[in-house]
């Protein structure tokens, strides 16, 4: 894969590639750290995440050749490895460990897009800020930044700023969290597991 890869470094603010666009190569991120966001044809923004290197990023775009699914843009300075998108399908053709861990990370994709899909229609803003920051913090009791602080967060949870402010003060009077400007403190990881998964106080639902 390196032999067949192009290099490029981007600096922080860089637009790396535009959702739509034609995915013609695979994209590695060696260093540093990417955002992406879907800007819909009513000016509001979803934030998918941010993702740190060592990662391969939007895979699915190379798979379904329907162009990039999102746009990828530098928080940090970012050096980067671009490998043809025929080259990556043979591979996956060719190579057994390759294809069963882009299988494997299909199927993970797809059970969290349920769980997600399922919050979105029957759960609270507090049970999914409390999903979401369980899911950031693996399960243990750290500081979790948040994605363009609050306003990115409301970004990725697809609700106001006002609403995501308000849950994380429902989950910080509940002592399962501590606010801290742009991040999270979870005091209480196991307590904030049974509330993502809707356990909790009724008057914060």
């Amino acid at each position: 894969m390196a032999d067949r890869s192009r290099a490029r470094t981007i600096t922080a603010g860089e637009i790396l590639v535009g959702q739509g666009q034609p995915a013609d190569h695979l994209i590695v991120l060696g260093t540093g750290a990417l955002s992406s966001s879907y800007d819909t044809v009513h000016g509001r923004r979803l934030r998918f995440g941010e993702f740190s290197g060592p990662c391969v990023i939007d895979k699915a775009a190379i798979l379904d050749e329907r162009g990039y699914t999102a746009t990828w843009t530098a928080l940090t300075r970012a050096r980067l490895f671009f490998l043809p998108s025929n080259d990556f399908r043979s591979l996956i053709d060719n190579v057994p460990a390759l294809r069963q861990h882009v299988l494997s990370w299909l199927a993970h994709r797809l059970h969290d897009q349920q769980d997600d899909l399922l919050r979105a229609h029957f759960s609270s803003a507090v049970t999914r800020t409390a999903a979401w920051l369980t899911r950031a913090a693996g399960g243990a009791r750290t500081r979790v930044p948040l994605p363009g602080a609050q306003q990115g967060l409301a970004e990725t949870l697809g609700v106001s700023r006002v609403t995501v402010n308000r849950a994380l003060q429902a989950l910080a009077g509940e002592g399962l969290i501590k606010i801290e400007p742009a991040a999270v403190v979870i005091l209480a990881p196991e307590q904030l597991a049974r509330r993502a998964d809707g356990w909790g106080p009724a008057s914060a639902r």
